[in-house]
């Protein structure tokens, strides 16, 4: 039986974030996916213009509701979490995940608290972090926010390991053993380069990757895929982050020396072949 892992995302017509970035690389490196979407748009927040919305929560619920019927829960392995679009979605997510894990604990549950960036700050309604930190994060096994998204979560600052590894401890009952902290910008961080956090027991490990001038959306999500088949590979978190930053910063120059801003199916498709998956 082939495992499956639920991705309960974004969904947009046209580009590559969200579960159309998620589901396509797990999907095209052999592991199957069940995919729930949070909002329907037609493209990412990035542009000018863009139509749709949320889902509405009773058809959210419904379709989540309807997967409980399936009793597939032997079948999942993995669950992740990014976009969800109001705290009503984050609420019903969090009530979901409960019920599945209660009737398989072994499943695996990566919660990516997407919730903004250092700039442009939120691009959630402004109720989304606190209902993520309240509800979805105290379910999770591994958490990866960004930096701007840990100082949302901790409340506090965090420019130096020292304040992070502080923060971590401060948070050790509420917090999943395992924290994969994204693009950092600390008091030592040296120049050109990005410091990646990985937290795992209330042990705190830091290296660094190349700063790229270039910073798609859908970068989160490119990372935490690769980092989950990483792990289902049996790569321990620490080795798992770094192969999956490696892949992204090879990605990033690619576009970059190819004059691009945004993801497109050939940065999906050499992700993958990076790595031979």
């Amino acid at each position: 039986m082939t495992k499956k892992t639920i991705i309960i995302h974004s969904k947009v017509s046209y580009g590559y974030v969200g579960s159309n970035t998620t589901s396509f690389v797990l999907q095209s490196a052999g592991h199957d996916v069940i995919t729930v979407p949070t909002v329907l748009y037609s493209n990412h927040l990035g542009y000018p213009t863009v139509g749709g919305g949320a889902v509405p929560s009773s058809l959210f619920e419904s379709i989540l509701e309807g997967i409980l019927k399936l009793s597939v829960e032997q079948e999942i392995d993995a669950i992740i979490t990014g976009y969800i679009g109001n705290a009503e979605l984050v609420q019903i997510t969090a009530a979901f995940i409960k019920k599945l894990k209660k009737l398989n604990p072994e499943i695996f549950f990566v919660c990516d608290p997407v919730m903004g960036d250092i700039v442009p700050g939120l691009y959630v309604p402004t109720d989304v972090p606190q209902a993520i930190i309240e509800q979805l994060i105290p379910l999770a096994d591994l958490i990866t926010p960004n930096q701007f998204e840990f100082q949302q979560i901790t409340g506090k600052p965090a420019v130096h390991i020292d304040e992070m590894a502080q923060q971590l401890n401060q948070l050790v009952k509420t917090l999943p053993k395992q924290v994969v902290i994204t693009g950092c910008y600390l008091s030592t961080t040296e120049k050109n380069m990005l410091d990646i956090c990985v937290s795992e027991t209330n042990t705190l490990y830091l290296f660094n990757s190349p700063k790229i001038p270039v910073n798609p959306p859908g970068t989160g999500e490119l990372f935490t895929a690769h980092l989950l088949l990483s792990m289902f590979e049996g790569e321990d978190l620490r080795s798992a982050a770094s192969s999956s930053a490696t892949i992204l910063s090879t990605v990033l120059l690619k576009m970059h020396e190819e004059s691009r801003r945004e993801f497109d199916l050939s940065d999906l498709l050499f992700s993958l072949s990076i790595t031979g998956r």
